[in-house]
C-alpha cells in the first residue's frame, strides 16, 4: 500500500523539477519577443523584424565565387553588415566593433558567426576589403540579379551614412536591426546576451577555431 501511494507523490515531484528548470528560459524568450508584457524601460533596444525573413532565397557567392550554403550558420547567432561597393573606414569599425562584442560574450562567442554582405554599386564596382584582424567573418558576395532580393529582405538605406547591424538568428531568418548611430555597443550587446540567454536551452552552437 505504501509503495502504489509513493509512485504518484514522486511524478509530481517530477514534474515540478522539470517546471523550475523550463519555465525561466521559455518566459525569457516570449518576454523578450513581447516588450509590451514587461514593465516600462524594459525592453530591446534594436528594432524586431516582424515577421522573421528566411535566407534560404537569397543566393550569395564567396570570393572564390562557390555559392554560400546558408546553413553553414544554422544553430548560430549571425552579427551581419550589408554594404555597397566595398567597406570603407566605417564599415571597418564596425566589424572590429562586431568582434569586440563577440569577444566580449565570453564562452557564448561559439555561438556567434560574424559576416559581410557586399553587393557592386550603382556602376556596377566592388572593392573587396582587406578583413586582417578580421578572421573568422564571413564574406559573401550578391551579384547584381540578387541586388533587388537582398534589397527586399534587408530593411537598409544605401544613401545613409548610418551603418545598420542585422542579427540572423539559429534558424537563418532575420529577425532584428540596430541602427549603430543611435544605439550603442553596449545597448546592442544587453540584446545580444539577453537572446543568447533565452536560446541556451534549444539553440547550440558549433565550435570553429578562430579567436
Amino acid at each position: 500500500m505504501v509503495e502504489t501511494q509513493s509512485k504518484p507523490r514522486s511524478l509530481v515531484s517530477l514534474w515540478v523539477l522539470i517546471a523550475i528548470f523550463a519555465l525561466p528560459p521559455i518566459a525569457a524568450w516570449l518576454f523578450f519577443f513581447n516588450p509590451q508584457w514587461l514593465p516600462d524601460g524594459r525592453t530591446n533596444h534594436g528594432e524586431l523584424i516582424n515577421p522573421p525573413r528566411a535566407m534560404a532565397s537569397l543566393k550569395l557567392q564567396t570570393p572564390e565565387g562557390t555559392t554560400f550554403d546558408w546553413q553553414t550558420l544554422q544553430n548560430m547567432w549571425t552579427l551581419t553588415l550589408v554594404s555597397e561597393g566595398g567597406c570603407d573606414a566605417a564599415c571597418i569599425e564596425t566589424l572590429i566593433k562586431v568582434r569586440q562584442m563577440r569577444r566580449a560574450t565570453g564562452a557564448n562567442r561559439q555561438r556567434i558567426e560574424r559576416l559581410l554582405i557586399l553587393l557592386p554599386d550603382s556602376k556596377g564596382r566592388l572593392d573587396l576589403p582587406n578583413l586582417q584582424g578580421l578572421e573568422g567573418t564571413h564574406l559573401l558576395i550578391a551579384e547584381n540579379d540578387q541586388r533587388d532580393n537582398l534589397l527586399s529582405l534587408f530593411p537598409v538605406d544605401l544613401s545613409a551614412q548610418a551603418i545598420s547591424l542585422f542579427l540572423i538568428d539559429p534558424q537563418v531568418d532575420l529577425m532584428m536591426t540596430h541602427n549603430t548611430v543611435q544605439i550603442s555597443t553596449k545597448q546592442i550587446l544587453q540584446d545580444l546576451e539577453k537572446l543568447l540567454k533565452a536560446s541556451q536551452s534549444w539553440a547550440q552552437g558549433g565550435q570553429y577555431g578562430h579567436k
